[in-house]
């Protein structure tokens, strides 16, 4: 997923309206990622220039578009496109120190028209962080109609990185960061205090504050890595608490637990007034919270069916009984359940070992269903709990991710033990009295 920057986090972006001429004007954008190859990835950019009143492409368009990185100018061309679509293919290529723009169309591209498509191919896009885009649009609605308007936007290329890390009780442990605003740096795990910290550059000043939108970061983390697998997580930026709406938990899209830190407009504008110090970048620290975060809801694959789910005693434990208590809701009135539907419910060790299933029926009056789940006293680590065929549909199913805890053990000492330090500690106790005897 590729992100803009004054939007950063978000996949298209639609810029302020503006008025041109007797029109009002505005850019969309978009970006996505495409195939090269088998081996390459390149990214798309679509540039459409549209009028506010009808939502249609202004026709007979050019707009001069400059590209700047770390503040150094990568390029800077001028595009037309008869039908207001720009469409922009960026494919790296870092064995050359030339770019080239190639107009797509045929043979003749330019002379029997401009279709709005551009191959752009060198070394200004084969890194990744953060690019910003000054657009200007030239001519619209015919190329003899000449306006001058600027629009100022940017385009953030991820980077991915894999971590190492060692964790004094789980082991070598594979932590994912994928970073949508800028490249990090710094990354570190402390295994005694169970957090991740890293570094991204960033901008404080009141100008860049104001442009940027959103700011996310992305983390993967395995599940086998219990102790980082929970309901609630702590982070902070620059030692000011992100707020808890702005950390998501994601079970669904991928083998691993996701968590998103997505930081909106007032969230960094918070940051930038209560931060300590004005260093030019982002410190983020992620914690597993001391507190449990429920009711956890999360829609179904096929978006049919919310499912809302909490258990009770919130940490589960090898040998004891844990109650799960959920609700099937209605995906779009805010809690209203979904009354008397047939589901399937499994806990599953791991990814394939079944602990416990039970098919039934939901409550016909939208109370709260309880199921009792007693854990077998010989498994600890991730479990999945999976609800499927939520009222006969195959593809209306949740999964959520949870953990069997190793249980505390108390240091136990043989009766004799016990003896010798009852008579060592009423010594003790005795010391002083024979001292003032």
């Amino acid at each position: 997923m590729f992100l803009l920057a004054y939007g950063d986090g978000l996949a298209s972006e639609t810029l302020p309206p503006s008025m041109i001429g007797n029109k009002n004007v505005t850019l969309s954008i978009n970006t996505s990622p495409f195939l090269i190859d088998n081996y390459h990835a390149g990214t798309q950019i679509n540039f459409v220039l549209m009028d506010v009143t009808d939502q249609q492409p202004i026709p007979e368009a050019t707009i001069a578009v400059s590209v700047f990185k770390d503040d150094k100018a990568v390029l800077g061309h001028v595009f037309m496109s008869d039908s207001g679509n720009f469409l922009l293919d960026l494919i790296p290529d870092p064995t050359t120190n030339n770019t080239s723009i190639d107009e797509q169309g045929g043979p003749f591209p330019g002379l029997l028209g401009h279709g709005g498509e551009y191959n752009i191919k060198g070394p200004a896009f084969s890194t990744t962080g953060l690019y910003k885009f000054k657009i200007e649009v030239l001519t619209m609605g015919s190329y003899d109609y000449q306006v001058s308007k600027s629009f100022d936007a940017g385009v953030s290329l991820p980077e991915t990185t894999n971590y190492q890390i060692y964790d004094k009780d789980y082991g070598n442990q594979t932590v994912t960061v994928i970073a949508y605003y800028d490249q990090i740096n710094d990354f570190q795990y402390n295994s005694n205090d169970k957090t991740m910290s890293f570094v991204m550059p960033f901008d404080w000043s009141q100008d860049n504050v104001k442009q940027v939108s959103v700011v996310h970061q992305e983390l993967k983390i395995p599940k086998s890595f219990s102790d980082f697998i929970v309901t609630k997580y702590d982070a902070s930026i620059n030692g000011v608490k992100i707020p808890d709406k702005e950390i998501s938990i994601d079970d669904y899209s991928s083998d691993e637990r996701i968590v998103h830190l997505i930081l909106y407009k007032t969230d960094v504008a918070n940051v930038a007034k209560e931060q300590n110090g004005t260093k030019q970048e982002m410190d983020f620290l992620l914690s597993p919270s001391n507190t449990t975060s429920f009711p956890i809801v999360q829609y179904t694959r096929n978006a049919q069916y919310k499912m809302s789910l909490s258990w009770d005693p919130p940490k589960i434990l090898p040998g004891s009984t844990t109650r799960f208590s959920f609700q099937v809701l209605d995906p779009y009135l805010v809690n209203k359940t979904v009354n008397s539907i047939d589901y399937d419910f499994s806990i599953i060790a791991g990814k394939n070992g079944v602990i416990f299933h039970n098919s039934g029926t939901t409550d016909n009056n939208g109370n709260m269903n309880n199921i009792d789940v007693p854990f077998p006293s010989n498994y600890t680590g991730p479990i999945t709990i999976a609800f499927e065929n939520l009222n006969g549909n195959s593809f209306a199913d949740s999964e959520f991710s949870g953990i069997v805890s190793r249980p505390i053990i108390v240091p136990e000492f043989p009766a004799g033990a016990l003896l010798i330090i009852a008579i060592i500690f009423s010594m003790i106790i005795a010391f002083p009295r024979l001292v003032k005897k």
